[in-house]
């Protein structure tokens, strides 16, 4: 839980989000009780002094779940004396093997404060639900080892729990960095919206994709899909089509 010291000070010559509308999700998120690293009960969603920054994950994750914590490693960064003023919160969408010891034994290896959540199934499944996300265990192997696709987006609350901007699994720490000053500028709003009043983030899946593969070319290069539009199109989905996005963690 050691906080880097290693400030990296914020570009000006970026251009600037297209964020404007930080209005609450009334459709998006909730209450519900959870158990922290500690073992100790966290309500999630409830008024807190911080602001926080939520994804979904699991530990034996091998390519989304390290590389976005490394991403908030450098939002941290970023925000220098105004790092302490956002809480990062990992769900696992796979407690059978997330106890709140393995949690603890994986976030240390990460130099920032991360609040470990898990639960019981029934508990993860209403979470994920009252935030449209998605998570599918995949088919034990001979050893039991699987996979879970899931969901990769990551949800930003304000001090009263509610979700006021969804940030795409692709989302740049100097993006992530504007949205929080926005809010942090925005006065406390009343007015609420739904997913429905951004066609952007209807259309978008709420960023549901499989865990990612290794490109064959470059180690920087991750095949990404989506595990809906995979079911819509059935039998005819063609892996080969996956496409291929360049994760670069020093931006």
């Amino acid at each position: 839980e050691n906080v880097s010291t290693n400030i990296i000070p914020a570009r000006t010559d970026r251009p600037r989000p297209s964020v404007e509308d930080v209005r609450p999700f009334i459709d998006l998120g909730g209450r519900f009780s959870l158990v922290d690293q500690r073992g100790e009960e966290v309500k999630l969603g409830a008024p807190q002094q911080r602001a926080s920054l939520l994804f979904f994950g699991y530990t034996y994750c091998p390519d989304f779940c390290p590389t976005t914590l490394s991403r908030l490693v450098h939002v941290k960064e970023r925000l220098g004396a105004d790092a302490d003023s956002v809480d990062i919160a990992f769900v696992s969408v796979d407690p059978q093997r997330d106890t709140p010891a393995v949690l603890a034994s994986y976030l240390a290896y990460f130099p920032i404060r991360v609040h470990g959540l898990t639960g019981s199934r029934a508990a993860i499944d209403q979470i994920t639900a009252s935030y449209q996300a998605e998570y599918a265990l995949g088919e034990p192997n001979e050893r039991g080892d699987y996979t879970v696709d899931h969901s990769t987006s990551i949800y930003l609350l304000d001090t009263f729990g509610r979700v006021r901007h969804v940030f795409n699994h692709d989302a740049t720490p100097d993006e992530i960095v504007d949205v929080l000053h926005l809010l942090w500028q925005s006065p406390i709003s009343q007015w609420e919206r739904s997913v429905e009043d951004d066609p952007l983030l209807a259309a978008r899946d709420l960023g549901t994709y499989g865990c990612a593969l290794l490109g064959a070319d470059t180690a920087d290069d991750y095949r990404i899909w989506s595990r809906r539009a995979a079911r819509e199109t059935s039998s005819q989905h063609d892996p080969s089509l996956q496409p291929t996005y360049e994760y670069g963690l020093d931006r």
